[in-house]
């Protein structure tokens, strides 16, 4: 006996990553936001880990998005965003496994967040991996912001 596949009726079924205007996208599974353009795109240099720390605090004092708490994403959080069924064309031709709702274009290696001495972890979203290097390496930065659910602010506030 051979399973019926389901259909999705596409009205009800919830999109994943939802456009919340020129600068950010909403992950409504993870209730993360994420810049749409890596720091690559929006600067057109790479950075080191350094620099993509101040990259944030940039977009913080700016309130991009109407946020000010913008940070390098943790490793859990990196690789929420990697789906190996998906391709979405980064710099130089990289294949990244990010959903298409970020532009086309982006560093294929994003800083996280962590400190191991002088060495610094960056996700890879050609193939990924997380891997540890020098913290003056390049890479780039995609920033995201944590939406908190209501019992994680009720926490917060006592």
């Amino acid at each position: 006996m051979s399973e019926v596949p389901q259909v999705k009726d596409a009205k009800t079924e919830q999109k994943r990553f939802v456009d919340k205007g020129p600068m950010v996208v909403f992950d409504a599974k993870t209730n993360t936001y994420w810049m749409k353009k890596d720091s690559w795109q929006d600067k057109g240099k790479f950075l080191n880990w350094h620099e993509s720390r101040e990259f944030a605090n940039n977009k913080n004092a700016r309130k991009v998005g109407g946020f000010s708490d913008w940070r390098l994403p943790t490793a859990d959080e990196a690789r929420s965003l990697y789906d190996p069924s998906l391709v979405n064309a980064g710099k130089g031709g990289a294949q990244l496994h990010i959903d298409v709702i970020f532009p086309e274009g982006a560093f294929k290696s994003i800083w996280l967040a962590g400190d191991t001495s002088t060495r610094r972890p960056r996700f890879d979203c050609s193939d990924g991996k997380v891997v540890s290097v020098d913290e003056y390496s390049f890479g780039a930065a995609r920033l995201c912001r944590k939406e908190l659910n209501r019992a994680e602010k009720e926490k917060r506030r006592n």
